[in-house]
């Protein structure tokens, strides 16, 4: 499943992008906003593979805040706006369309198809990861972490029955796992979701996540929503 986030001013424009991504069941939106401020931060916090992100937003430019965050996000860019002027700018920042408002849903869908297209074909995942431990090179499979908690440039990769500590940020790490397996639940956390056994709550709200190994994970308040659409829940905010 691929991942998208919507950035537009305007309610209804918001409104008819969402619509169109859900008819995809290959596409999952995990965020939303309208403003500068709230899209550089869901931006941060959720690496989405795709932004959808009109040029003139409450607070600022898009294509301002696709120059500033392209060094640190591994995110595509295509802009929906009615001005075709800034289109050179997006281009030069290797937007991968610019959609001119109003277009038709079959442009929209062909956008779709051409982003999950180069999205497959930038994989593939890794399979392997090479640990240094102890003055040696030990490797492990990724599908047998349970989760990863992160500490600056190091990690703290939790198997279930070992845990490794692996000199790597979580935003590298993060850039080749598997999105179908592994998500981000915390500034500093992410999981295997197949590895998960329970949803805990705490004072009525669901703010804590078991693992198979019987570790406990706190999930992010920006993260909850996302992830709970991503299991197909709908437990509450």
């Amino acid at each position: 499943m691929f991942t998208c986030m919507v950035v537009d001013d305007e309610e209804l424009a918001r409104e008819r992008l969402t619509r169109l991504i859900d008819q995809r069941t290959e596409w999952k939106l995990v965020a939303e906003a309208d403003s500068y401020a709230d899209a550089k931060q869901l931006l941060q916090d959720l690496r989405p593979q795709v932004c959808f992100m009109d040029v003139e937003i409450i607070g600022g430019s898009g294509i301002k805040l696709a120059t500033e965050l392209s060094p640190v996000l591994n995110t595509r860019w295509v802009f929906t706006t009615a001005y075709a002027q800034h289109a050179h700018k997006a281009f030069e920042i290797e937007a991968d369309d610019y959609l001119l408002k109003p277009f038709d849903d079959e442009r929209f869908n062909a956008i779709l198809e051409k982003l999950r297209k180069r999205l497959v074909l930038s994989g593939p995942h890794r399979d392997i990861l090479a640990v240094r431990s102890s003055g040696n090179v030990q490797f492990i499979k990724t599908s047998d972490i349970v989760w990863i908690k992160g500490a600056g440039n190091y990690l703290e990769l939790h198997c279930q029955n070992r845990t490794y500590l692996h000199r790597e940020s979580l935003t590298s790490i993060e850039q080749y796992l598997n999105p179908a397996s592994f998500v981000r639940i915390h500034r500093s956390a992410i999981i295997n979701i197949h590895y998960l056994s329970a949803i805990n709550s705490e004072l009525g709200r669901y703010s804590t996540l078991e693992m198979a190994n019987k570790d406990e994970v706190r999930i992010g308040h920006t993260y909850r929503k996302p992830l709970f659409q991503m299991l197909g829940l709908d437990i509450g905010e």
